[in-house]
């Protein structure tokens, strides 16, 4: 099994399930990333690239895609033009509350798949209205103010991923685009992702990283922008961003403690860096409904 590099896995403080709407915005980009919850990706507008695994695919308003735990993914604009997706991600549990004696696994679409597997559906009208259904029921549950019930959101879960299994069932295999020769980093841009994902909350940059890892530091950065799309000094700026955004969601500590726990000794340059990266300042990011997501 390929080597995850610990520093692309995200959604550490994930519990149970989570269900938002992704908003991306022109010249956005994201690393690649994997976690541990299996995540549902449909889409409501726009258009743009998906990479799993070894895999691409070009989506566009009403697919779906399931990607399972553990699996390298990332999300990419067409021409710069931004889309808008519903993220569903649940911890597999949800899905095997209720065993039944029909030996039916509602997770297989996760797991037991085929050398040539798509991960993306096209569904028809009748699927496309359901799912609808499904999802605005899911997004109206874990908005309630009291907090979500477990047992609806199972509920829906089992019931949606039942009409899922139909349609993958029938799906079409996966034919492949030659562009994409799958995810592999180097060794040295692995080593450097590492090194950061253990002391971005230090004063860190490409020179001392190239110290850490005896490389010159124009080779670095050239091999870490090649294989990543991002600069050494971004990829520190999306560690720490993106700790920052689970501390803001996840915890009671002001703004001015986050930054210093992220790194940042200037809160003025954390604000900018946050709103540059989100869209918005981290005061207001806490405030937004949790359905709600910009990606910037």
């Amino acid at each position: 099994m390929y080597n995850l590099p610990e520093s692309l896995h995200t959604f550490r403080s994930f519990d149970d399930f989570e269900i938002f709407i992704n908003r991306s915005e022109p010249g956005w980009h994201m690393p690649l990333e994997w976690h541990e919850p299996v995540e549902i990706f449909y889409v409501l507008s726009g258009r743009g690239k998906c990479y799993i695994g070894e895999k691409e695919y070009r989506f566009k308003p009403g697919h779906l895609f399931v990607i399972g735990s553990h699996e390298l993914h990332r999300s990419e604009l067409i021409d710069d033009e931004p889309f808008e997706a519903l993220v569903l991600l649940f911890h597999p549990r949800l899905a095997q509350s209720w065993q039944l004696e029909d030996e039916f696994d509602p997770l297989s679409i996760f797991y037991e798949r085929p050398e040539e597997f798509s991960h993306q559906l096209k569904p028809g009208l009748a699927l496309s209205a359901k799912l609808k259904t499904g999802f605005d029921l899911l997004l109206e549950e874990y908005g309630r103010k009291e907090g979500f019930s477990l047992r609806v959101v199972g509920s829906l879960l089992q019931w949606l991923l039942v009409e899922l299994n139909r349609a993958y069932a029938n799906n079409k295999r996966y034919s492949g685009l030659e562009s994409w020769k799958g995810i592999r980093f180097k060794e040295v841009t692995h080593q450097a992702m590492e090194y950061i994902n253990a002391h971005y909350h230090e004063n860190i940059h490409l020179k001392s990283i190239a110290e850490q890892l005896r490389v010159n530091p124009s080779y670095l950065s050239r091999e870490f922008k090649k294989n990543t799309g991002y600069t050494v000094v971004e990829f520190i700026s999306y560690k720490r961003i993106s700790h920052a955004k689970e501390l803001l969601l996840h915890t009671d500590s002001q703004v001015t403690e986050i930054a210093f726990q992220v790194g940042y000794n200037n809160v003025t340059h954390f604000h900018w860096t946050f709103k540059k990266f989100i869209g918005v300042s981290p005061n207001k990011y806490r405030k937004l409904p949790k359905h709600y997501y910009i990606l910037k």
